[in-house]
């Protein structure tokens, strides 16, 4: 079993537990000390009264005798035993306890050889002193408990103010915005003190890693963009010339694939370096209709269907579109497309589009369940796998980013089917 509670109620908990089991302890001790006391006091007090008695020159004659106010005395033959109360008369030698209308009493019996000494102590004063020191101390447990817990409630908020205001401060801090804690120098010189004076540098640490990460990705754009955009242009007038052959022509469009699919990579790879932008109603957001994505993506795939019995086909049941930028969703569309293409030889790929749904279903030879378990993970790659192993860890990558809900079924030898679940309420 976890234990989850806070800080806090633990520091609490503990004061009670330590509070009730001191408190406990006390009062157990008190109340076995003030029992033996009892029974010392009473038998000690009966048995010097009866020394006294026993060891007189002159005994008084045998009867009913009052000792003092609390005990009394009946000194007896055979023929006067009649005189002793009868739950009296039957007790034997030695001390006993006796209640007898609601009054306790104890009994100290001896013998000599003609006469019974029976010693009678009254002790219902007594035993109501007991009771009100028992109630006493099960007064004073319960009010140690409630100080236990009052004592442990005003500590732990002073204990914990120092964690609480780290942890707030930490909470409010942004990567790539790094202030430095502004009450470091306010904690005491302490575990927290150091804590927090760990947590700057670290801190520290990573805004400068973020900083030097976002120049990278900067500069790696604007060099990257220039030459991709020459390829692409260099293409697309190079597949206007009616004078190529089929083979050349084939081979610049391949060219002018792999430069689309570099550049849309590009802006997905900045667009996953960056910092996520809070929701904010006043921005406008680019929009993607995920029918044209569909038709490019399935246009721009179909030569992955030559040389094989397979159709690729799109179904648009209900068109709709997404806050995302194009560039995004034909990523995650082609990766999810060009895996079911080169893992399916015959039968058919089909892309769905449906009111908020996107389906890309296979007629492949299914994933096991095994490995559909960690098909999401970097670097991971199928036994027959030929890929790097980052595309379906970059598609999953995006959709957390975007919200978006992504699903994997399969079945093998039947195929797989994958479900991305858009928000189009927006």
């Amino acid at each position: 079993m976890n234990y989850k509670q806070s800080l806090r109620r633990r520091i609490n908990l503990s004061f009670l537990l330590f509070g009730a089991l001191l408190s406990l302890t006390i009062t157990i001790g008190v109340y076995f000390a003030v029992e033996d006391i009892e029974v010392e006091l009473v038998e000690e007090s009966l048995q010097s009264e009866l020394d006294y008695f026993m060891h007189q020159a002159n005994k008084p004659p045998p009867g009913h005798h009052k000792v003092s106010a609390k005990i009394e005395l009946y000194y007896v033959d055979n023929q006067q035993n009649k005189i002793v109360p009868e739950n009296i008369r039957q007790l034997t030698d030695g001390h006993h306890d006796l209640k007898l209308e609601k009054e306790l009493f104890h009994i100290l019996v001896a013998r000599d050889a003609h006469h019974t000494v029976y010693m009678v102590r009254n002790a219902t004063t007594f035993e109501q002193r007991e009771v009100a020191i028992h109630t006493a101390l099960i007064a004073s447990v319960i009010a140690a408990i409630l100080i236990a817990l009052w004592l442990g409630s005003w500590l732990s908020g002073k204990i914990i103010l120092p964690v609480s205001t780290l942890a707030r401060q930490v909470s409010e801090l942004k990567p790539g915005n790094h202030m430095p804690l502004q009450e470091t120098n306010k904690f005491a010189d302490d575990e927290v003190g150091q804590l927090a004076t760990t947590f700057d540098h670290y801190l520290d640490q990573i805004s400068q890693f973020i900083e030097r990460e976002q120049e990278f990705t900067s500069n790696a754009s604007h060099e990257l963009r220039t030459p991709l955009a020459v390829i692409n242009s260099a293409a697309e007038l190079l597949l206007e010339n009616p004078q190529l052959s089929d083979r050349v022509h084939g081979q610049i469009e391949r060219i002018a694939r792999a430069g689309t699919r570099m550049s849309q990579m590009v802006e997905v790879l900045l667009l996953l370096a960056r910092e996520p932008v809070p929701d904010d109603s006043n921005n406008e957001q680019e929009r993607c209709n995920i029918k044209e994505a569909s038709l490019e993506v399935s246009e721009q795939h179909r030569f992955l269907t030559h040389g094989k019995a397979l159709s690729l086909r799109c179904d648009i049941i209900n068109d709709f579109e997404i806050e995302a930028p194009k560039a995004v969703v034909a990523i995650v569309l082609g990766n999810l497309v060009r895996n079911a293409l080169t893992y399916t030889d015959e039968g058919e790929v089909v892309i769905t589009v449906d009111n908020g749904l996107l389906i890309i279903k296979d007629t492949g030879p299914g994933i096991p369940a095994e490995q559909l378990e960690q098909i999401f993970t970097r670097h991971y790659r199928g036994p027959k796998s030929g890929g790097s192993g980052i595309g379906l860890a970059i598609v999953k990558r995006i959709c957390e980013r975007q919200r978006w809900q992504i699903s994997i079924e399969s079945e093998e030898k039947v195929g797989t089917t994958v479900k991305l679940g858009f928000d189009i309420t927006s």
